[in-house]
C-alpha cells in the first residue's frame, strides 16, 4: 500500500507555519522532521506514524485505533 497523498498534504499545511520543519521520505513515505528530530510520518504501509514522549505511550497506545512500535 502507497501512502496517503491527501494526508500528506494536510501534513503540509498544517506544519508550513512551523519553524526548522523538513520534509525526508523514510518508512516508504514523507516523513516530517522538527529541528532535524522525526514528528510524524506517512508511512508507506498506510496509516500515520507519530512520535510521542515515552511516558505518554501507553495512553496513546490504549486508543483502539493506535498501535505500538515497539
Amino acid at each position: 500500500m502507497a501512502y496517503d497523498e491527501d494526508l500528506v498534504n494536510r501534513l503540509r499545511e498544517l506544519l508550513a507555519p512551523e519553524k526548522g520543519v523538513e520534509e525526508k521520505r523514510m518508512f516508504g513515505g514523507p516523513a516530517f522532521l522538527v529541528n532535524g528530530n522525526m514528528a510524524v510520518a506517512a508511512s508507506g504501509r498506510g496509516g500515520l506514524m507519530v512520535r510521542v514522549p515515552p511516558e505518554q505511550t501507553a495512553d496513546f497506545v490504549a486508543r483502539d485505533h493506535c498501535l505500538s512500535g515497539e
